[in-house]
C-alpha cells in the first residue's frame, strides 16, 4: 500500500549556506488503497504569518506516470502506482529586494530542494568564482548589470531539465540562463523528471 505525503511550503527568504529555510505550512499524510488518480487541491494565494505568498508550482515524485511538474494554481490529479508519493506545493512572497534575483534548486526526484551548489556565474566563457561562490552560499544575485549563469548537470546524481522564473511563465531547458539588468524576483533550477 502506497503513501501519500503532501507538503504545502511556505518559500522563505533565505540562506543556502547548508540548511533550507522553508516553512512547510501544512503536512498530510495518506495511505492510498486504490489505484485512481488523486486530487491535491492548489490555493492560488497562502497566508503565513501574515504574509501572502503565491502558488508557483506543484512537484510529485514517485506517482505512476515518474515525476510531475506543475505550474497552473488548479486542483492536480496525482497518478497513483505502488510507489509512496511526495507531494510539494510551492508558495513564494511576492516582495524580492530590488535588484535581486533569488536562485534555488529544485529536485524532482525528491520533491523538495536541494542544498547542494547547482550554479556558476559566467564572464565571458569562464566561470566567475567569487560571485559563483556568493550565489551557492547566500541564494541571491545581484541584477545591477546582466549577468550569465549555467546549471551544473548534474546535481545530487540527477540530471538538469528546466529553468523557470517567478513571477513569469517562461521556462527553458538550455543549461544557459541571462539575469536581465535590473530583474527582481525568483529563478529556479529544476533537476530530474525527465
Amino acid at each position: 500500500m502506497a503513501t501519500l505525503t503532501v507538503n504545502h511550503i511556505a518559500y522563505d527568504k533565505r540562506r543556502r549556506n547548508g540548511t533550507i529555510e522553508k516553512s512547510v505550512v501544512r503536512t498530510s499524510s495518506e495511505a492510498l488503497t486504490g489505484q485512481e488518480d488523486y486530487a491535491v487541491s492548489v490555493l492560488p494565494v497562502l497566508e503565513h504569518n501574515g504574509v501572502e505568498f503565491h502558488f508557483a508550482f506543484l512537484a510529485a515524485s514517485g506517482t505512476a506516470d515518474g515525476c510531475l511538474l506543475s505550474f497552473n494554481a488548479s486542483t492536480q490529479n496525482i497518478p497513483v502506482g505502488d510507489r509512496d508519493i511526495r507531494v510539494a506545493v510551492v508558495y513564494l512572497p511576492q516582495e524580492t529586494e530590488e535588484q535581486t534575483v533569488v536562485t534555488d534548486a529544485f529536485n524532482l526526484e525528491k520533491a523538495d530542494f536541494t542544498n547542494s551548489n547547482f550554479i556558476d556565474v559566467l564572464a565571458d566563457s569562464d566561470i566567475d568564482n567569487s560571485k559563483t561562490e556568493a550565489v551557492n552560499q547566500s541564494g541571491t544575485l545581484s541584477s545591477e548589470k546582466a549577468e550569465k549563469l549555467q546549471a551544473h548537470d548534474p546535481v545530487d546524481g540527477t540530471p538538469f531539465s528546466i529553468w523557470k522564473s517567478f513571477p513569469g511563465k517562461d521556462t527553458w531547458g538550455k543549461r544557459e540562463s541571462v539575469v536581465k539588468q535590473a530583474q527582481n524576483g525568483y529563478l529556479f533550477a529544476f533537476y530530474g523528471g525527465n
